[in-house]
């Protein structure tokens, strides 16, 4: 049997995406998936040694589809608290990154290496060789899209290992600031101790430092940058 043409696999990967963000924006998946929603349904099945497993399924689930799994970590942390909710986060997210980047890789790469040609290799040589550190800044900085990470990083020659490192490694503060805020919200709504107030207070600044991890990045790649050309010259 011949192979599939690269190009029918790049559509058939253009077709499952389009189709998970068609069936979360149009249709009631999206109410489903909301915060308040999934938060409940976990909260009723939280007695129950199934709930973590079903959430990380979910979780891994969403993301490995492009669905965006924002209130999925807000509500682990809700619902199983900061240190279980950022464990179940981090795996699910971690599940659901490496899908989506074996899904983008097995059906995309080659059909994006067809249409590019040679002008892919200059991408393909940065990626292949400082793929790691650049996907890990890229990780870091908030206002970097998840899940676009997840496929475009597939479409490269960055190797797998180097990518789920980067991944776990990048997406780990992020995941503890909002599944921190997630269970102080929790606490602080609950309880008008000075404990609860004040794990609202970190909570606010931990996310203003995260908010300012794009500032600090593009500090130190400024100076990186310069550096380079002084040695270069």
């Amino acid at each position: 049997m011949s192979r599939p043409s690269p190009y029918l696999k790049l559509v058939a990967l253009v077709v499952l995406i389009g189709a998970a963000m068609g069936a979360y924006f149009l249709t009631p998946l999206r109410d489903v998936l909301a915060l308040d929603r999934v938060a409940a349904s976990f909260e009723t099945l939280r007695a129950s040694m199934w709930a973590p497993a079903v959430f990380v399924v979910l979780y891994a689930t969403a993301t490995a589809l492009a669905i965006p799994g924002s209130a999925l970590t807000i509500a682990g942390g809700a619902v199983f608290g900061f240190w279980f909710g950022s464990l179940l986060n981090t795996i699910g997210a971690n599940i659901g990154a490496n899908a989506a980047f074996g899904l983008s890789r097995a059906l995309g790469r080659d059909g994006v290496e067809r249409i590019a040609g040679k002008r892919l290799e200059g991408l393909d040589k940065a990626s292949a060789e400082h793929g790691f550190l650049g996907l890990l800044v890229l990780r870091l900085i908030p206002l970097v899209p998840f899940n676009a990470l997840n496929f475009g990083s597939g479409l490269t020659a960055i190797r797998w290992v180097h990518y789920a490192l980067a991944t776990v490694v990048g997406i780990l503060p992020g995941t503890l600031v909002y599944t921190f805020f997630a269970d102080a919200l929790v606490e602080g709504s609950t309880s008008a101790s000075q404990d609860a107030r004040t794990r609202l207070w970190i909570a606010g600044v931990l996310f203003l430092a995260l908010a300012l991890i794009p500032l600090v990045a593009k500090r130190l790649g400024f100076r990186l940058k310069t550096n380079s050309s002084r040695e270069v010259a």
